[in-house]
């Protein structure tokens, strides 16, 4: 088990680098100027607006050729230091710090309903296949799926607010148990579960054919044991895999949801980051979703051998 986990971080390094290079070199190909930006709003005092710009770029570096800068950021990031961000002149991982666990109990909290609802749903639209109860699930499910969070969050307000008057306008972080968190989490938790949705359906109709269930069948165990007991452990695998790639949608989801709902956090940052072309903040925020998808994935490889005690992670 160690080793494999050594394994793994080992190999994430290069992924890390490749990430960071890419986004580093298309913040540096960029025709805008965060500069320029930042001094719109300044008033111009002893020298041109020109000779400022130009005293700003040479104070962050800015100036200097791309691997310079590269080199340099890769130096200062492995003594634990991303920056100061260009607009507001703050300190870059302080600003994730104080942010990402806001977004990751909104996230937390959406994987888990995702999982509690998706699971039980795509199991039964399995055992009433080709039945208006799968057909109503997996549709209904994917309606979700294809309408995207922003459109989706004003419509709930709509229906929530001002039609059904069950509550006001939720703005703010209140904590995860408040009544301000519901509708966040409800929203991120749309996207990803008619993947788990399906994946499970999937899964339990490919159990169900096998022939172990059939014996199970034939010895007069009731539906639910054999779906407890033996269906479900092997039909989760896939679903467990998809959970990496869920993680992803979380990440993105709370953009628009930290948003909408003046949530302040990892969200928000990362928005407003990228709208102001804050390239210290757009680094560090793109360092931290790489870092939440690798580990994520490392999470779900060590739920395999408890699943499926035939997996071994060497």
């Amino acid at each position: 088990m160690a080793k494999y986990l050594v394994g793994r971080l080992a190999t994430a390094i290069p992924t890390l680098l490749v990430v960071l290079f890419l986004t580093f070199g298309l913040t540096y190909l960029s025709p805008y100027d965060p500069v320029r930006q930042m001094l719109a709003n300044m008033p111009v005092q002893d020298m041109s607006t020109e000779e400022m710009i130009a005293r700003i770029r040479a104070q962050y570096g800015l100036d200097r050729p791309f691997l310079v800068q590269f080199g340099d950021y890769l130096v200062k990031l492995s003594r634990g230091y991303m920056g100061i961000s260009i607009n507001g002149q703050r300190d870059v991982w302080k600003m994730i710090k104080n942010t990402l666990p806001i977004s990751a109990q909104l996230g937390l909290a959406a994987a888990f309903l995702t999982a509690i609802l998706g699971i039980p749903l795509g199991a039964l639209a399995a055992l009433r296949q080709n039945s208006w109860v799968d057909y109503a699930i997996v549709s209904t499910t994917l309606v979700f799926r294809t309408v995207p969070v922003f459109v989706m969050a004003p419509l709930m307000l709509v229906l929530l607010v001002l039609v059904l008057h069950v509550m006001n306008v939720p703005r703010g972080w209140h904590g995860i148990f408040s009544w301000q968190a519901i509708l966040p989490v409800f929203l991120m938790m749309l996207g990803p579960l008619p993947v788990v949705v399906r994946q499970t359906r999937q899964g339990v109709l490919e159990v169900l054919a096998m022939d172990y269930v059939r014996t199970a069948k034939a010895k007069g165990l009731s539906t639910s044991t054999i779906i407890l007991r033996h269906v479900l452990r092997n039909a989760l695998i896939p679903v467990v895999t998809s959970f990496g790639f869920i993680t992803e949608g979380l990440i993105v989801g709370t953009v628009f949801v930290d948003t909408i709902f003046a949530i302040p956090g990892y969200g928000s940052v990362a928005a407003a980051a990228f709208s102001s072309f804050d390239y210290p903040v757009i680094l560090g925020v793109t360092i931290v979703g790489s870092v939440l998808v690798i580990l994520t994935n490392v999470i779900v490889d060590l739920f395999y051998p408890i699943l499926d005690p035939r997996v071994t992670l060497s």
